[in-house]
């Protein structure tokens, strides 16, 4: 016998999240986050109704496949980018964008001696330390990326680790390191998670990557998710 019990989706509150997340950065593309099956509320219901989102990002290469076969034509990130060298040919197949953070991952691009077209991003470290290289490594990396033959494109990106509290000073320090490493570059840039979407304004750059928000979740311990206006999808 199977438990009595039924998730219920409400689209139309994860739209108007969305709705919310451009207020909230008005002059910034959204990448909406829908990693682990849309955090539990059903990937493919989820996408097609975030249809006004300029991307999506996400980790499993199977499941950004099979959005593609379903329709969904914006642009894809795969946020850990590839994990083996015979991924990249699907990548570009399917017109993903791999996230680059380990040296391993240049090595396997350098290899192939295809034009692919591949838009990549390049991560870097500005504080987090779990993914990217050095900030100081950035000009090079991306000089060096942008000369393989099969990458077309290059934007970069970095993660906040402590957005969600406003007390903390290392959120500034992390936006100063990207604005360093960054400042000269046309590349696309990302910095913003959903806390510092709402909390920090100046971290918004060319795209923001809303994810707990979208699905009505305060980002904040000290604030309810209907103090910043956002209504619970499940």
């Amino acid at each position: 016998m199977t438990r009595p019990i039924l998730a219920r989706i409400d689209l139309k509150a994860l739209q108007h999240n969305f709705a919310r997340v451009k207020q909230l950065a008005p002059g910034s593309k959204v990448m909406a986050i829908v990693k682990a099956d849309a955090y539990g509320h059903g990937l493919q219901i989820t996408c097609d109704a975030l249809n006004d989102t300029d991307s999506f990002g996400m980790l499993d290469l199977a499941d950004a496949i099979s959005l593609r076969n379903s329709g969904i034509t914006v642009p894809i990130c795969l946020l850990e980018g590839f994990f083996s060298a015979d991924e990249i040919p699907q990548i570009a197949r399917y017109k993903l964008e791999p996230v680059i953070h380990s040296s391993w991952q240049l090595d396997m691009l350098q290899g192939i001696q295809q034009e692919l077209n591949l838009s990549v991003w390049l991560k870097i470290d500005t504080g987090m330390h779990r993914l990217g290289f050095e900030p100081a490594e950035f000009k090079q990396l991306e000089a060096s990326l942008s000369g393989f033959k099969c990458v077309q494109q290059v934007s970069v990106m970095s993660h906040l680790a402590n957005a969600d509290s406003q007390e903390n000073a290392s959120t500034a320090d992390q936006l100063r390191r990207f604005q360093q490493a960054t400042s000269v570059t046309r590349c696309l840039r990302s910095l913003a998670n959903s806390a510092a979407i709402v909390a920090h304004p100046d971290c918004h750059y060319d795209c923001i990557r809303p994810g707990i928000m979208l699905y009505g979740s305060s980002p904040f311990a000290e604030k309810t998710a209907a103090a910043l206006d956002l209504r619970p999808v499940m």
